[in-house]
C-alpha cells in the first residue's frame, strides 16, 4: 500500500524476558504443525515470527524454505529487518513479503501452468482508471450516475471491484445474486436498483475483459489465479508445499477470503502453518476450523505502554498547531523526527492545516497516501505546465505557471491578462501574446509575459517529439522547478525534491507501459488520477529520511513509532484499526467545533477517555503565529529570503527593467532577516517597541534608499508590534505586502459602488479565495455538464412559461419539444453521461407538467431582475418566477437541477431571503412564500421564513462588502467544496 512502503520504519527492540517468557519461547521453538499465536497490538507477535525463523534457520532449515507473509509493505519490511538482523551467517535469500509482492511471484513462477503470458502485467488503480477513461464510450454505464465526474465514478467502482475480488465473487456471480433479488424487488425503486446491480456487473465483465485484451491483470485476479491454479494442477500446489517448508503469516485478521482460500490449499499438503493475530473475530474461527488440532498461544504482556493523552482544541487549526509544537518540543529534545507520526482519517483532506503549521514551525513533515503527492505545490506546478501545454483552454493551468516562478506575474496584470483573453474570447495564451501590444501592462509585466511566452513555446515545439518521460525531466529543468529550491535552507526542501522525482518516476512508468503514448495522454492520465485521489503506479514513494510521518489511520497497522498524534477523533470511523503505534506518547485530538458548530468526540474516544480515567487538555487557535513568535518567524522568513536571492541571481544574469527593483527587494528581506536574530536574541527586558527603534536606526546606516523604501514598505514591524492582528498577518509577513491593490479589478458599477448577486454572496462565503479567482481575476472555466444543463432547463422552463399550452394534451408535447430542440442546440451528445440527464429530464418534466396542470397559481413574472442597496453597495439578480397565490400572496420560486435539500437544511437559507427583501425594495411587492423547485425531483420545497430575515440578509451583504474591499481573500478550505472546486489548481490552501 503507498504510504506503508515509504514511512520510516521504527526497528522494535527485542522484547525483554520476563513472567511471560514461557509462552513466547512456545512460538521460538516451535517446530512443525499449525500454531495460532493471539494478542493485542504491542505483545511483540511480529518480533516473535522474526525470532522463529532464526531459530528454525539456527536449527538446520534453509531460510528460502520458509514463507513469511506481512498484511502490507510496512509489515512485511519490519519483518524483513528484524530477520535480517537475527540471522546469522549467509543464506540464498529471504522469502519475506507483503501478500501482493509474494502473490504475484508466485504466479509469475508458474505463469505457465496458469496459462498466463510470464510478461503479464499487475495493474494498480491509477492504470485501470486511464485504461477505462480511454475506453468511455464502450463501457455500459447509462444507471450510474457520472455527474461529470467519469474519473470519480469509475474510481469508485474500481474500488467496489477490488472489494468483490477480495470476497471472491466474479462478474457472474454477482450477475446471478442480483438475478434472484430481482424476482424479489417490490417498488419501482428496488426495481431501479437491480438493473442498476445488473448493468455494474456488465461493466465488472468489461472491466476484466479490458484487462485480459490487453494481458493483463488487477492485483485480485493474482489470488483468483493463484485458487484456480491450485485446483486445476494439484501437482502446482504441492510443489509449493514442498517448496516452503514453514509458513509464516502475521496480522492474519487482515487477510481477504481468497488469501485465506491460498493457505487453505497449501495446508493440504504442508500443515506447517504458524499464524498471528489480533482478537478472536473471522480469522481466528477459520484458522481453528482449518487446523482443529492446532496449538494457541495467547499473549498478554504488553511491551508498548506509551503515556495516553486527550487534546480537545477548538478548530481545526489549534489542533495542527498544538500538534507543531508538541512535535517541535520532542524534536529539541532529542527525539528522532521520524519516529513522531500524525494520524488522520484523509490525508488530502485533513493533512493540510498540519502541513502548513509544521512548516510555520520549520518542521520537516511528510504526508504519505495515495493522493498526497498530487497536492504538493512544486508537483502542482510542473502539472499546470503540463496541462496549459496540452490544452491552451485550460486557464486555471495557466494562471497557475503565470503566477509561480519562474513568471511571478502579480496579481493585478493576471486580472488584466484574463480581461483582455475574456473580451477577445480567446485562451489564456493568445491573451498573453495580445496582452505585449496592451498599453495597460508595465514594461516589467510585459517582460514577465515574454517569459511565459518564450518557455511556453519552447516547451510546445518538442511536445509531440519527445516521449512522455523525456519531456517531463527537460520540462521540470527548463522551467527551473528543480533549481528554485536549490538554495532553500529548510529541511524539507529535499522533500520537494523528491516530489518532483516522483513524478518523473510516473511518467517514466506510463511511458514503459504506453510505448507509442503521447506527452498528452501522459497528461490526460495524471490529470485523472490526481483527481480521482488513486494510488498512482510506478513503484513505491521514496522514503523522506529526518521528518515527521503523516499519514492514514488505515495506513499505521504494522509500523511503530516513539509518538503518536490521532487526529479528528470527533468523527465516526474505524478507530480499532489504529492499535497501539506508539511506545512512549499517544494523544487521542478531537475538535470541539467544526465548520458546522459543536461537536461531539467519537465513542471510541468517550471510551478511552473514560478507561483512562484522565482529563482533557484543551488547546487554542493561536491568532498570532507560534508562540515563541520570533524564532518562528525567523525560520519562516528565512526560506524565503534565500529564494528570493536566488530569483535575485537568476535576474542578474539576464537583466530586466526590474532587475534593480528585485534585488534591492532581496536584499531588504535579508536585512529583515537580521532584525529578526537581533530582536530573538537582544539582552534583558527591552521592550520590543524600543527594540525595534533601535535595530531600524542601525540598519538605515546601511540600507540604500531603495532598501530603506522597501524596509518601510514592510508589514514585519506591525507584525511583530500588533498582538491584535488578525490571522493574515501571517501570511503578510511572507509575502511582504508586495502584490498591487486589486482596487481596479473589484465588481463595481458606473457609480463606484460594489455590485453583488446572490451568487456572489454565496461564493465568498463559502470561500474568499474562490470568489476571487472567479469574479476579480475572472479566470475563465468551461462549463461543466452540470452548469449546461441547469441552463437548459431553465430556459425551457422560461420559453414555457412564457407561451402557456392552450389545452392540457399540448403542455406535454410542447415542453419535450422545448427541450428536444435545446438539447441539441446546445451541443449535447450522446455519451452516456449525457443520456442519463436527458432520461431525467424527460420524467422530470412529464411531473412537472402533471404538477402545473393542477396549480391553483398563477406565473405573473419570469426571470424578473431586480437591483437594489445596501449601505453602499448594490445588490443585483433575477428571481426565475414569481406566481400570484390564489389568496393574492406572491410566491418568489428558484429552479434548482442539484441535489434536493429538506426545509430543515433551508434553515438559515440566504438566497430566497435576499429575494424577497429584493421584492419589496425593488417591485414594492411583499412576497409571503420563497420556494425551491428541485425540477429532477419534481419537488418544490419552500424555505422557512423569519421575521429577522431582512436584518440578516443587510448584515451578510455588508459584512461581505466590507470583506471585498478591503481585499480579504484567504481561503476556507472543506473537503465537501474542495474536492469540487474549478480552481484546485491554483489555490495554494490544496498544497501540502
Amino acid at each position: 500500500m503507498l504510504g506503508t512502503a515509504s514511512v520510516g520504519l521504527m526497528r522494535e527492540e527485542p522484547p525483554t524476558p520476563g513472567t511471560h517468557a514461557d509462552e513466547r519461547e512456545r512460538v521460538v521453538g516451535h517446530e512443525d504443525g499449525p500454531l495460532l499465536v493471539r494478542g493485542a497490538a504491542g505483545t511483540g507477535k511480529t518480533e516473535l515470527l522474526a525470532r522463529r525463523l532464526a531459530r528454525l534457520v539456527a536449527d538446520g532449515v534453509a531460510p528460502e524454505q520458509v514463507l513469511v507473509i506481512g498484511s502490507t509493505r510496512a509489515t512485511a519490511r519490519r519483518l524483513r529487518e528484524r530477520s535480517e538482523a537475527l540471522l546469522q551467517g549467509p543464506y540464498e535469500e529471504l522469502w519475506i513479503g507483503s501478500w501482493e509482492t509474494l502473490g504475484e511471484r508466485l504466479l509469475r513462477d508458474h505463469s505457465e501452468a496458469a496459462g498466463l503470458d510470464p510478461f503479464f502485467d499487475v495493474l494498480g488503480p491509477a492504470e485501470r482508471l486511464a485504461m477505462l477513461l480511454d475506453r468511455l464510450d464502450q463501457l455500459p454505464l447509462r444507471r450510474h450516475e457520472i455527474r461529470g465526474n467519469p474519473a470519480g465514478l469509475l474510481a469508485r467502482l474500481l474500488s467496489r471491484i477490488d472489494a468483490l475480488k477480495a470476497d471472491r465473487v466474479g462478474p457472474t456471480s454477482l450477475a446471478e445474486r442480483v438475478r434472484g433479488q430481482q424476482r424479489e424487488s417490490g417498488d419501482e425503486a428496488d426495481r431501479e436498483a437491480v438493473q442498476r446491480e445488473l448493468e455494474f456487473a456488465e461493466f465488472y465483465t468489461a472491466h476484466d475483459r479490458i484487462l485480459a485484451e490487453s494481458g493483463s491483470l488487477d492485483r485480485g485476479d493474482v489470488f483468483l489465479a493463484l485458487d484456480c491454479l491450485f485446483v486445476e494442477r494439484p501437482d502446482v500446489r504441492r510443489q509449493i508445499g514442498e517448496r516452503f517448508h514453514q509458513l509464516m503469516v502475521d496480522e492474519l485478521e487482515e487477510t481477504t477470503s481468497g488469501q485465506r482460500a491460498l493457505l487453505e490449499a497449501l495446508a493440504t499438503d504442508n500443515p506447517n502453518q504458524v499464524c498471528a493475530l489480533e482478537g478472536s473475530g473471522l480469522a481466528a474461527s477459520w484458522f481453528r476450523e482449518l487446523h482443529p488440532a492446532a496449538e494457541e498461544v495467547a499473549l498478554e504482556h504488553r511491551f508498548r505502554t506509551p503515556a495516553l493523552r486527550f487534546w480537545s482544541c477548538g478548530s481545526e487549526r489549534a489542533q495542527a498547531q498544538a500538534v507543531a509544537r508538541e512535535a517541535e518540543h520532542l524534536v529539541v529534545a532529542g527525539a528522532d523526527p521520524e519516529a513522531i507520526c500524525v494520524l488522520v482519517a484523509d490525508p488530502v483532506h485533513d493533512g493540510g492545516a498540519v502541513t502548513a503549521a509544521m512548516e510555520e514551525r520549520g518542521i520537516p513533515f511528510h504526508l504519505s497516501g495515495p493522493a498526497a503527492l498530487f497536492q504538493r505545490p512544486e508537483v502542482r506546478d510542473a502539472i499546470a505546465w503540463l496541462r496549459v501545454l496540452a490544452d491552451p483552454d485550460d486557464s486555471a493551468a495557466a494562471a497557475r505557471a503565470l503566477t509561480r516562478p519562474p513568471v511571478e506575474l502579480r496579481s493585478g496584470d493576471l486580472a488584466r491578462l484574463t480581461t483582455i483573453a475574456r473580451r477577445r474570447k480567446t485562451d489564456m495564451v493568445a491573451g498573453c501574446e495580445a496582452a505585449l501590444d496592451s498599453p495597460q501592462f508595465q514594461p516589467e509585466a510585459r517582460e514577465r509575459i515574454q517569459t511565459f511566452l518564450k518557455l511556453y513555446g519552447a516547451a510546445a515545439a518538442v511536445m509531440e517529439e519527445r516521449r512522455a518521460d523525456v519531456f517531463v525531466r527537460r520540462l521540470i529543468e527548463a522551467v527551473g522547478l528543480r533549481r528554485q529550491r536549490l538554495f532553500a535552507a529548510q529541511p524539507e526542501v529535499a522533500e520537494r525534491l523528491l516530489g518532483l522525482a516522483r513524478l518523473a518516476e510516473l511518467a517514466t512508468a506510463w511511458a514503459r507501459r504506453e510505448p507509442h503514448g503521447s506527452t498528452r495522454g501522459f497528461v490526460a492520465y495524471v490529470s485523472a488520477v490526481a483527481e480521482a485521489g488513486v494510488e498512482p503506479a510506478g513503484g513505491e514513494e521514496p522514503r523522506s529520511p529526518g521528518s515527521v510521518q503523516g499519514m492514514a489511520i488505515d495506513a499505521v497497522k504494522g509500523i511503530g513509532f516513539d509518538h503518536v498524534f490521532v487526529l479528528g477523533m470527533e468523527a465516526d470511523h474505524d478507530w480499532e484499526r489504529i492499535g497501539w503505534p506508539a511506545r512512549s506518547g499517544l494523544v487521542f485530538s478531537r475538535l470541539r467545533r467544526d465548520e458546522e458548530g459543536e461537536t461531539r468526540p467519537s465513542s471510541f474516544y468517550e471510551r478511552a477517555l473514560a478507561l483512562a480515567g484522565g482529563a482533557e487538555e484543551e488547546h487554542e487557535e493561536e491568532l498570532f503565529g507560534p508562540a515563541e513568535g520570533l524564532h518562528a518567524t525567523y525560520r519562516t522568513l528565512r526560506e524565503k529570503v534565500l529564494e528570493a536571492s536566488w530569483r535575485a541571481g537568476r535576474e542578474l544574469s539576464e537583466p530586466r527593467l526590474d532587475t534593480a527593483i528585485d534585488v534591492n527587494r532581496a536584499i531588504a528581506r535579508y536585512l529583515e532577516l537580521l532584525k529578526l536574530a537581533a530582536l530573538a536574541q537582544r539582552p534583558g527586558d527591552e521592550p520590543t517597541v524600543e527594540a525595534i527603534e533601535a535595530v531600524n536606526g542601525l540598519l538605515r546606516q546601511v540600507a540604500t534608499p531603495e532598501q530603506q523604501a522597501e524596509l518601510d514598505a514592510s508589514s514585519l514591524d506591525a507584525y511583530l508590534l500588533d498582538s491584535e492582528s488578525e490571522r493574515g498577518r501571517r501570511l503578510e509577513l511572507i509575502a511582504a505586502r508586495e502584490e498591487p491593490s486589486l482596487e481596479a479589478f473589484l465588481p463595481r458599477r458606473g457609480d463606484g459602488m460594489l455590485s453583488l448577486s446572490a451568487s456572489d454572496l454565496s461564493l465568498y462565503l463559502t470561500c474568499p479565495l474562490k470568489y476571487k479567482f472567479a469574479r476579480v481575476f475572472g479566470i475563465p472555466q468551461e462549463p461543466t455538464i452540470n452548469q449546461r444543463f441547469g441552463i437548459l432547463v431553465h430556459n425551457v422552463l422560461e420559453r414555457f412559461h412564457k407561451d402557456p399550452p392552450e389545452d392540457d394534451e399540448d403542455g406535454l408535447r410542447r415542453l419535450t419539444r422545448l427541450f428536444e430542440t435545446g438539447w441539441h442546440r446546445t451541443g449535447f451528445g450522446s455519451t452516456d453521461d449525457e443520456l442519463q440527464y436527458r432520461d431525467r429530464a424527460r420524467e422530470a418534466l412529464r411531473l412537472y407538467w402533471e404538477r402545473e396542470r393542477i396549480a391553483e397559481s398563477e406565473p405573473v413574472w419570469l426571470e424578473k431582475k431586480f437591483d437594489f442597496k445596501v449601505g453602499e453597495h448594490h445588490v443585483r439578480g433575477r428571481v426565475d418566477r414569481v406566481d400570484r397565490l390564489p389568496d393574492g400572496d406572491f410566491e418568489l420560486i428558484d429552479y434548482k437541477t442539484g441535489e434536493r435539500k429538506t426545509a430543515a437544511e433551508l434553515e438559515n437559507d440566504l438566497q430566497l431571503a435576499l429575494y424577497r427583501l429584493a421584492a419589496r425594495e425593488a417591485w414594492d411587492v411583499e412576497a409571503a412564500f420563497g420556494s425551491y423547485y428541485y425540477v429532477l425531483d419534481a419537488d418544490k420545497v419552500a424555505a422557512p421564513t423569519k421575521a429577522d430575515d431582512a436584518e440578516r440578509v443587510e448584515r451578510t451583504v455588508l459584512g461581505v462588502g466590507e470583506g471585498i474591499i478591503s481585499q480579504d481573500f484567504e481561503p476556507r478550505p472543506s473537503p465537501a467544496v474542495c474536492s469540487w472546486c474549478d480552481y484546485k489548481l491554483i489555490c495554494p490552501a490544496a498544497e501540502t
